[in-house]
């Protein structure tokens, strides 16, 4: 059977709530995945996404101590479908803010998939939480690597892809010649570790079988985005936001949804999956 998945961003701009519920409505998705939920559009989101999906959980629901969602930890994520689901514990992967990453056994034909949503700290304002993050969803993922694996949502990575597959990470520059360099520090840490962990997502996650579904379908000289910024007098589009599924769960499209307006700075990604 085709289902459908959809990860979105959507950059806690509650002011736009009701018209990303509708645009999530008219997506037509089966699984949901949110990530920058705050405390209060935890409240909305739920609310108007029960009117359609019977399941819809957050990963405030599994933190115990409320006090701590503040400031840096502001931040979650909601998974919703009519599918059957059950929570996981969160304490299963070893990362620094549990909110940060929501999983979810799905039952879908018979069969049960482990969907994970995600929203990695960006390293520009929390430094390694980013890695260490990246780090604790990848080192659970080998441990499940056995079962059947969704992972979606904003991973803030990479800085750039290349055509012939070269990765760019934040640990890395590119020189007037095109060369690339790894930075020997970087943000109070060995730049190598810092790239290492980047790509222990972006790529390694293939060698245990769960690979990138947009480049499942497309080459690197399809070039696409999924969050752009102004810069003096330069727009940068970068691709954040991802879906990693298992080898056997075929993916069948992958398509980023532009032209949102300004409900959010990031681009829904819309995935389609026949298992």
């Amino acid at each position: 059977m085709i289902f459908s998945c959809l990860t979105w961003n959507t950059a806690k701009r509650i002011k736009h709530i009701n018209k990303q519920v509708e645009i999530i409505t008219n997506s037509k998705s089966d699984i949901i995945a949110l990530q920058e939920i705050t405390i209060n559009s935890e409240k909305l989101f739920k609310k108007y996404l029960s009117k359609k999906y019977k399941n819809v959980v957050s990963s405030f629901d599994l933190v115990a101590d409320k006090k701590v969602l503040f400031g840096k930890r502001m931040f979650g994520q909601i998974i919703a479908t009519n599918y059957p689901i059950k929570s996981e514990n969160p304490d299963k992967f070893m990362v620094p803010w549990t909110e940060r990453i929501l999983s979810v056994k799905i039952s879908i034909n018979n069969k049960v998939i482990i969907f994970h949503t995600t929203h990695i700290p960006p390293g520009s304002s929390n430094g390694w939480i980013k890695i260490e993050t990246l780090n604790g969803i990848y080192e659970r993922l080998v441990k499940t690597k056995e079962s059947l694996n969704i992972l979606c949502g904003d991973f803030n990575t990479p800085k750039q892809e290349l055509e012939d597959k070269g990765l760019v990470t934040f640990a890395q520059n590119i020189n007037a010649k095109g060369e690339i360099k790894m930075k020997g520090n970087f943000r109070g840490g060995k730049g190598i570790d810092w790239d290492k962990g980047e790509r222990n997502i972006i790529l390694g996650l293939s060698n245990i079988g769960i690979e990138d579904s947009f480049r499942k379908l497309y080459a690197y000289n399809t070039q696409e985005f999924s969050w752009s910024f102004k810069r003096k007098d330069k727009i940068l589009k970068r691709r954040f936001d991802h879906f990693f599924a298992s080898d056997k769960i075929r993916v069948v499209s992958a398509k980023y949804l532009h032209n949102q307006g300004n409900t959010s700075d990031h681009s829904p990604l819309k995935v389609e999956y026949y298992y």
